[in-house]
């Protein structure tokens, strides 16, 4: 009795456990996954999110809004993302460590993304591979997969992915695109299918086709021991007619990865590859065999072992050519053996041998030891420099070079020759050229240089000493008979000014890294620029310069009818031109002297002259020009000379630039350029106490005289980069000229706008620069324009806005009219408003982003068209910006009804721009014909 009583509460203990256990068993499964997510990010410095976890009975757990992240010190920024996933559990492996994988099935249906970086602040070797051993699953199936991978300037992208494995039945792979993209290749693959094999932990990817003659026979994946970091991958594939075979292996031992990389390709067509990938210039040849391998750690390259050999046959690239290319290179134990460089063109070889040892110091990496070979005999040099990318046309010629250098423990010894005949250099023919290098310790000597052509030769010798301080010595001398037969040779800065005669030059120069000085003295005979009208003239210049200055003795330009001459010395912050003259038929014009504060180098820079003023800057300029008849000048330098009249003046200014003190007179008598109307002038200037007033008078053909003047103050102020100019400060000028012929003004005043018309009025400026005040009146009366307009009109200056009282435009005998207003209170926003008389009609259809380069009147309008009927014309813009807007505004209709219907409306246009290509020319015409 006892027994069975005890039996019955065994069995009723064993039911309740097992209605508990399938009771809590969601909760218990839950927990424990929480558990081990916990343990697992802690151990392998993870960051795990999770939403809800859902772990119904004999159901895979569902995990939502996963999301898993490297720690910020990690090798490898890896950062893991999915809505939702099904995880299938291997209850023993998670709670008792067993053998097998945690994870049965993974399942991710609703999209993944995975998103791999480069750390290259990284300073800890260690990497979650324990947790990635642990999320291999027996079999997985993720859909919807977007994968970025980034390392340098290199990227992978994959999106839309689809990835299946299992143990006992083949995968598949599929992706809607792949990516990759760096700075020598880029290129997409869409629509990839292929099959996949996951067994014994290895993964492998197989019947994959890329692109046309790119296919993936198989790439596998060995993760069996990735839980000790270790990683296999091999790579086998059909491409472009040849094979492509490469293994990888990484272990990490001792907190260093080693790597162990080895491949070989064979037959590969250039020219497939390029058309396939999309080269931007297509290739010719075959790289007939390649061997690399690879063993070490990628961070400490001097303790790796590396091996290439790679041969190209047949390369055609752009216009570029070679028969034969072979590189032979290897690294052990620090040493650089380059066992073979050689290329083959059918009249060009070059072969090159040598070794190297890599420095175990930074600072030794400028001194490598270092010994070589080279050879080459060059018998069509415009062949050999197309291969280089240079133009064939600009070389020609047969040039043979050996030599051989060795550089150990900062000690050079060794020698180089180059000797041609017949050559052309940059399209400059010579003649013969001959080089010898010698290297001895820590010397590089040119022993000759020689370089002759015709007449002509520039030869000379040098020395420079490698070591500590980079100190050299050298002399040139050169004589050229025509300079503009080596303009392609010049310095770019001489280059944009070429010229021609004959040039001696001799220069000597010694130095070291930090200071260097030297000596020159050019001559120069019948020199003039080309293209030009200039006379030719001779030159002669000599002097010193070292880094801080340049100091011309002699500067000399002078013809038979003019010279010019003055000491010029050219310092790191002043220029100086003393005693200074030109003289002109025997009789001194020019004299006096310029010391100007200014850093040349920093204008040159900058193109700002404030700026490149010294720390405390102090002008100093005496010049006077003596009575001088302009066309007497002009014939003593110009071949065509078309400048007449007299000119006279001075100019004397000295002291800082906030307290100039000084005076200037220039006075100008029938000055006039070839048949244009003559111009005279008188202006005097004087500054002082931080004011500069100037006044004066012209007069031309004709006109009545136009006088001027004005009060300007001006204060600079002292700026981190230099000096600037206030320009609030409140100035006044007045301009007055009571009839003013417009067919009479030289071209160079009126810019050829005018060809007739009277000009007259009174204006007078004040206040500032920002908001200036204009009063005065300015009328034109019968002004035509060089197209045929003609215009009168009236303006009233009333401060900061004007009213254009009328305006009267004339084309064709046909009239136009109108009134308007100008608002110029703020420079920066300048708005001008026309109204015409009569109704405009917009002839030339205007659609939105037009932009206007012309404005054009036509008595083209047709009464009652539908056109598009302008009764308002806005112009703004600023007057410091080419950005200015043109706005059409139509006019209400004279029928009540149609302007309730329609309303107003406007539209707004932008003018070209000089550096825009030709816009629109809007053409308006009358919105009713005149009457015959």
């Amino acid at each position: 009795m006892r027994f069975r009583k005890l039996l019955l509460i065994f069995c009723a203990s064993l039911f309740v456990a097992g209605v508990l256990s399938v009771c809590l068993a969601p909760f218990v499964v839950a927990a424990g996954l929480r558990l081990w997510i916990a343990r697992t990010a802690q151990q392998e410095g993870l960051q795990i999110a999770f939403g809800k976890i859902e772990a119904p009975l004999l159901r895979p757990v569902v995990v939502h809004n996963l999301q898993i992240a490297s720690g910020p010190e990690a090798p490898l920024r890896v950062r893991i993302e999915s809505p939702r996933v099904e995880l299938a559990l291997n209850l023993s492996a998670l709670f008792s460590h067993s053998r097998g994988h945690v994870l049965r099935a993974l399942t991710a249906t609703e999209g993944m993304m995975v998103d791999i970086r480069g750390n290259p602040q990284s300073t800890s070797p260690h990497s979650a591979w324990q947790a990635l051993d642990d999320l291999l699953a027996d079999n997985f199936v993720v859909s919807g997969l977007k994968l970025h991978v980034e390392n340098g300037d290199t990227t992978i992208d994959l999106r839309g992915g689809t990835l299946s494995g299992a143990q006992i039945e083949a995968g598949v792979f599929s992706a809607d695109e792949i990516t990759i993209a760096s700075p020598w290749f880029c290129k997409s693959f869409f629509h990839l299918r292929g099959a996949t094999s996951w067994q014994e932990n290895r993964f492998s990817i197989g019947a994959l086709t890329l692109a046309r003659g790119l296919d993936l026979d198989a790439i596998r994946v060995d993760l069996s021991q990735i839980g000790e970091s270790r990683i296999g991958l091999e790579l086998n594939m059909d491409a472009f007619g040849g094979k492509i075979r490469a293994s990888v292996s990484s272990d990490d031992h001792a907190n260093k990865r080693t790597w162990d990389v080895a491949g070989s390709v064979s037959e590969v067509s250039l020219a497939q590859m390029s058309e396939a990938l999309e080269f931007t210039d297509r290739a010719g040849g075959s790289l007939h065999a390649c061997k690399f391998t690879f063993r070490g750690d990628t961070t400490n390259l001097p303790q790796a072992t590396a091996t290439v050999w790679a041969e190209v046959t047949g390369l055609t690239w752009r216009d570029r050519t070679a028969d034969t290319i072979i590189i032979g290179a290897s690294l052990y134990n620090r040493q650089v053996q380059i066992e073979q460089v050689f290329v083959k063109q059918l009249n060009n070889q070059l072969t090159l041998t040598g070794e190297s040892a890599l420095p175990e110091k930074l600072a030794d990496w400028l001194n490598p030891d270092f010994r070589g070979d080279i050879s080459a005999s060059i018998n069509d040099l415009g062949d050999f420099a197309r291969l280089f990318g240079a133009s064939p046309s600009d070389f020609a010629g047969k040039v043979d070079i050996s030599g051989n250098v060795d550089a150990r423990e900062r000690k050079l010894a060794g020698q180089l020759t180059m000797s041609g005949k017949s050559l052309v250099v940059f399209r400059v023919p010579v003649e013969s050229l001959e080089v010898k290098l010698g290297l001895k310790e820590s010397q590089v000597e040119i022993a000759n240089f020689d370089l002759r052509r015709k007449n002509d030769f520039f030869r000379g010798q040098a020395s420079v000493d490698l070591s500590r301080g980079r100190s050299y010595s050298g002399t040139f001398t050169s004589s050229i008979a025509d300079a503009a037969d080596y303009v392609a040779l010049m310095p770019e800065a001489l280059r944009a000014f070429p010229f021609g005669g004959s040039l001696n030059v001799d220069w000597s120069a010694k130095g070291a890294e930090a200071t260097h000085s030297g000596t020159f003295h050019v001559r120069g005979r019948g020199l003039h620029p080309l293209g030009s009208f200039a006379l030719p003239f001779d030159a002669e210049f000599e002097g010193d310069y070292s880094p801080d200055d340049i100091f011309f003795r002699q500067f000399n330009l002078s013809n038979p009818h003019a010279s010019f001459s003055a000491f010029v010395s050219v310092a790191k912050d002043y220029l100086q031109l003393q005693t200074l003259h030109l003289d002109l038929n025997g009789k001194p014009k020019l004299q006096g002297n310029i010391f100007l504060p200014v850093s040349l180098s920093k204008l040159q820079m900058q193109g700002d002259w404030l700026a490149a003023l010294s720390e405390n800057p102090n002008f100093d300029l005496d010049v006077t020009l003596d009575p001088t008849d302009l066309a007497e000048l002009a014939r003593a330098v110009s071949a065509q000379p078309k400048m007449s009249g007299q000119a006279s003046g001075n100019l004397e200014v000295h002291g800082l630039p906030a307290s100039l003190d000084g005076k200037s007179t220039l006075h100008l008598r029938n000055l006039a350029f070839g048949n244009e109307p003559y111009l005279s002038a008188d202006l005097e200037l004087q500054t002082s106490l931080g004011i500069l007033h100037g006044k004066g008078n012209a007069v031309a053909s004709g006109s009545d005289t136009v006088d001027f003047e004005w009060s300007i103050p001006y204060q600079f102020e002292k700026e981190e980069a230099g000096y600037a100019l206030k320009k609030n400060a409140p100035f006044s000028a007045a301009l007055s000229f009571p009839l003013v012929l417009a067919s009479k003004l030289p071209r160079y005043v009126c810019r050829g706008i005018f060809a007739d018309g009277i000009l007259s009025g009174h204006l007078e400026l004040s206040q500032m620069m920002p908001h200036p005040h204009l009063v005065g009146d300015l009328q034109l009366v019968n002004g035509r324009f060089l197209g045929g307009l003609t215009l009168s009109t009236r303006m009233t200056f009333r401060g900061q806005t004007a009213a254009i009282d009328f305006a009267r435009l004339t084309r064709n005998h046909i009239q136009y009219g109108a009134r308007g207003e100008l608002d110029f209170r703020e420079l920066s926003d300048v708005t001008a408003r026309i109204f015409p008389t009569t109704p405009l009609v917009v002839l030339t259809p205007l659609g939105p982003g037009d932009c206007i380069d012309g404005i054009e009147l036509s008595p083209g309008g047709i009464a009652g068209s539908r056109r598009e009927s302008i009764g308002e014309l806005h112009a703004r813009g600023s007057l410091f910006s080419p950005d200015w807007t043109i706005t059409l505004i139509e006019k209400h209709s004279d029928d009540p009804l149609e302007t309730l219907l329609r309303g107003g409306s406007s539209r707004t246009f932008s003018i070209c721009h000089d550096q825009e290509p030709s816009g629109t020319t809007l053409t308006l015409g009358l919105a009713r014909p005149p009457l015959p």
